[in-house]
Parts: structure tokens; sequence; C-alpha cells
């Protein structure tokens, strides 16, 4: 005879207690999106004759929440050494390990109109782990058997937009080759990368819930493109540069199509994504602007740039709230 089950036996197992194991290297994406925003504050503040702090105030918040999560990173890695490795060799979270080196050249920007000098020292680093990291996904990537269509997300563009990041503060602080190195770099493997992200997105079915704010990561590559051929010596009246800022305004109308679905898409760290491609994209359409090359881009650039800040604000009370409830550090479900 069969014993009837017990209420202990049938309930579910315990939820894992949280571990700093569980950290995700995805935590820089949150630099990434208040230095971007930072960025575009500034530009707004050139396009429009405004002298507002946000953008200094922005820089800061952005170097304080790196300081820490490079302390908590760091612990992850001194004490769950398996666990980061893993990380950074997984099919799917390996391109997040890039959001390191691009928070930190995305501060570098931010801080170049602020200190030169502090700069330099986010930069030159930056650019290095940049080097290296794109060496080693792309290596994971084409050597890796376990790595198939259905892992590709938009968030393997992170590492390609990192090289096309890398000129906007290098022109100031390294000689000219290595910013087009950087470029050269990042645009022709965004456009080789760009058809087997879509194949992934059109063909593969629906991205999971976690990855899904990283369809906005689409509207960055165009966008920090753009911003550096100028830095490089373009125009904004180019038609390379015009070209890419009509990608930009069509990826913008795209997520924007797409907002519906997403808003019900519930918190993770890979919300900040939204955050970055966006304050980008303001940046770029702002500084169009500025240049007289269009109009129409403002108000596109405005509504971005306000989205973005948001975002930030939001999503920022929203990850305090993870963090005091331990929820950064529970494991994927």
């Amino acid at each position: 005879m069969t014993a009837e089950p017990t209420a202990a036996s049938s309930a579910p197992p315990p939820a894992p207690a949280p571990s700093l194991a569980h950290l995700p290297v995805g935590v820089f994406a949150m630099v990434m999106g208040i230095g971007g925003t930072a960025v575009a504050w500034f530009r707004a503040g050139e396009a429009f004759g405004l002298a507002l702090p946000v953008d200094e105030a922005l820089a800061w918040i952005g170097l304080a929440v790196l300081a820490a999560a490079v302390v908590a990173y760091g612990a992850k890695v001194a004490r769950h050494p398996r666990a980061a490795v893993a990380e950074w060799s997984h099919p799917v979270k390996a391109a997040f390990v890039a959001t390191l080196p691009v928070s930190m050249m995305v501060l570098a920007i931010a801080f170049l109109p602020i200190s030169e000098t502090l700069s330099a020292i986010l930069w030159w680093p930056g650019a290095a782990l940049q080097f290296v990291i794109t060496v080693l996904v792309m290596r994971t990537w084409i050597a890796d058997a376990r790595v198939q269509s259905v892992h590709v997300h938009p968030a393997w563009f992170i590492p390609v937009v990192g090289n096309l990041v890398a000129p906007l503060a290098g022109v100031a602080h390294a000689p000219a080759e290595i910013s087009w190195y950087f470029y050269g770099v990042g645009a022709v493997f965004w456009l080789g990368l760009l058809p087997v992200v879509l194949n992934r997105l059109f063909v593969e079915g629906v991205m999971p819930w976690r990855l899904a704010p990283t369809l906005a990561v689409l509207v960055a590559p165009p966008a920090v493109a753009s911003l550096s051929w100028v830095r490089l010596g373009g125009s904004w009246d180019d038609p390379l540069a015009m070209m890419l800022l009509g990608v930009v305004i069509f990826q913008l109308a795209l997520l924007t199509a797409q907002a519906g679905y997403l808003r019900k898409v519930p918190f993770a760290v890979s919300a900040w994504a939204y955050t970055f491609p966006l304050a980008a994209s303001a940046s770029a359409l702002l500084a169009a602007h500025e240049s007289g090359a269009t109009a129409f881009a403002a108000w596109v650039g405005v509504a971005a740039l306000a989205v973005a800040t948001l975002l930030v604000l939001g999503l920022g009370w929203r990850t305090a709230v993870a963090v005091a409830r331990g929820e950064l550090l529970a494991a994927e479900g």
C-alpha cells in the first residue's frame, strides 16, 4: 500500500540562499546607463545653452556605483572563482563581461569636460580590458561547441559596441591610430554580427524574459558609431552620419512598438539594458541638432533623454530595493 504524501514531502524544495556567487557581471550595465545619461545631459546643455549640473552629478554617481560594483564583483571572483569563470565562458552570459570595460570608457567620456586626468585614468584600463575581452569573448563564440543560435541575443553587441565607444574619449588620450583601430573593429563586427542577431530574433522564437530588455541594445551601435565617426573627424551632415542617424530613429521606433510587451517583463538587472542605448541615441541626435545638421532630431533626442533619465531614476530605486532584499544575490530561476 502506497503511503499518502505528506505536506512536507509535497512542498517545493526551498529556494537556494542568496550568495555572492550569483551576483551577475551585468551589474556594470548600471554604470553604462548612468554614465551614458550623464553624457546625454551634457550634450543637451551644449545644444540648448543650458547650465544644468545634472551631467556632473550623474557622472559622480556613476563613478560611485562603479566602485561599489568592482568591490562586490571582485569579492565574488575571490570567493567564488569557479562561478566567475563559468560566467565568463557561458554561451549567454559571456557577452555581459564587456559591460565592465564599456562602463569605464563611458565614464571617461562623462568626465572628459570635468577632469581630463580622471577621464584618462578611467579610459586607459577600460580600453585595454576592452581589447582583451573582445578577443576572449569572440574566441568563446567561435570555439565553444555549446554555443548555438538560440544562445544569441542582442547583448552580444556589447563587446562590439565597446570598440565603438572607445574613440569618444580616446581621441583625447591616445594616438589617433588607436581610436581608428577600435572604430574599425567595432564597425566591421557590428555589421557582421547584425544578421546573426536578427536571425535569432526572427526565427528562433521569443526571447526569454530575462533577456527581453536587451532588445534595446539594437539602438546602441548606430548611435555610438555616428558619435565616434564625428569625433574622429567626420561631420553630422556626412552621408554616413545621416544614414546612421536614420537607423537610430528607426530602431527607436521599433523599440517603442514593443513597449507594451516589454513593460510587462519582471524586473531583473538586465532591465538596465534600456538605459545606455536610449542615452546614446539622445547624445547622437542632440549633437546632430547642435551642429545644425537637422532640426527634427532635437525632438526625438529630447524624448529619448527624458525616457532614459526616468528609467535611470526608476531602475535605480528598484535596484536599491533588490539589493536590500538580496535579490541580486539570488540564483536565477
